[in-house]
């Protein structure tokens, strides 16, 4: 997997997926990010990837490239 289908799969989850999104976005703080936002994730990424992550987690991580770090390192 790599952290461009990460980063679709990501957008997949929002209320308006052409938001742009890249490695440095940080998501908690746009204006599409709220805690069910963060709900849908961790089920994706619960579904996708087989990783357990917590809401809370998720959203103190600083940007999409930490989130895709942290899930691949939890996924080995």
């Amino acid at each position: 997997m790599s952290v461009n289908e990460f980063i679709e799969k990501f957008q997949s989850q929002l209320e308006n997926p052409n938001v742009e999104i890249t490695p440095e976005t940080e998501y908690s703080n746009e204006s599409y990010w709220d805690s069910l936002t963060a709900m849908v994730v961790k089920v994706m990424i619960e579904d996708e990837y087989g990783v357990d992550i917590e809401p809370e987690q998720i959203t103190s991580l600083k940007n999409i490239n930490s989130l895709y770090s942290y899930v691949i390192e939890k996924k080995q």
